[in-house]
C-alpha cells in the first residue's frame, strides 16, 4: 500500500487544500524554462538568506499540502527544524513563485494566492509567460508588473529581479 505522501509525490503532483485533492497542471516547455530562470535569478540573492527550490512540497497546516513552482524559506524560519523536517517543511514559504500554465483558471490562481496569504506567505509572485507579466501579491498590495519593471519587496532586502529576465530564454 502506498502512503499518502508517496501518492501525492507521484507525477502529476497533487496538492491538498480546501478539503480536496488538486492535480498540478502539467507544465510545458515555456513553463519549465521560466521556472529554471527564476531559480537562477533567485540563487544569488538567496545564498546566506535561506533555501529555495522548485516543486518543494510544504505542509503549512493540518490537511494542507502544497507544491509551489519555486519557493523561498528564510534560514531563520528553517532553523528549528531537523534535516528530515526541512525536506517537507511544516510551514508556508516566505516567497512563492507560481508560473501560470495555459490551462490555469483565474479562480484557481486567485484561490491559491489567497491560501498562501492565509497560511503566512509574505509574497506571492504569479508569473504569466503567455502575457509576459507578473502579479505581486502581499497582504496589502496586488500589482501587475510588465517586462520594463522589477520584482522588489520591502520585506526582502536587496531582492531585485527584472521581470524581462524571467522570460529571456523563451525567445
Amino acid at each position: 500500500m502506498v502512503s499518502i505522501d508517496a501518492w501525492l509525490d507521484e507525477k502529476p503532483y497533487k496538492e491538498l487544500y480546501d478539503g480536496a485533492v488538486h492535480e498540478k497542471v502539467s507544465p510545458q516547455y515555456d513553463h519549465a524554462k521560466v521556472v529554471f530562470q527564476i531559480e537562477k535569478l533567485l540563487e544569488t540573492w538567496a545564498t546566506g538568506r535561506g533555501s529555495f527550490g522548485a516543486e518543494w512540497r510544504v505542509y503549512p497546516a493540518e490537511g494542507i499540502s502544497l507544491v509551489p513552482d519555486v519557493s523561498f524559506i528564510s534560514s531563520s524560519r528553517l532553523a528549528s527544524f531537523s534535516k528530515v523536517e526541512r525536506q517537507k517543511p511544516p510551514l508556508a514559504p516566505d516567497i512563492v513563485f507560481e508560473v501560470r500554465s495555459h490551462d490555469d483558471r483565474d479562480a484557481n490562481v486567485d484561490r491559491k494566492t489567497n491560501l498562501y496569504l492565509e497560511l503566512g506567505t509574505t509574497l506571492i509572485v504569479n508569473v504569466d509567460p503567455e502575457r509576459r507579466v507578473v502579479r505581486l501579491t502581499d497582504r496589502e498590495h496586488d500589482v501587475e508588473l510588465d517586462e520594463s519593471q522589477t520584482i522588489e519587496h520591502p520585506s526582502f532586502e536587496s531582492l531585485s529581479i527584472p521581470v524581462a529576465a524571467l522570460f529571456a530564454t523563451m525567445d
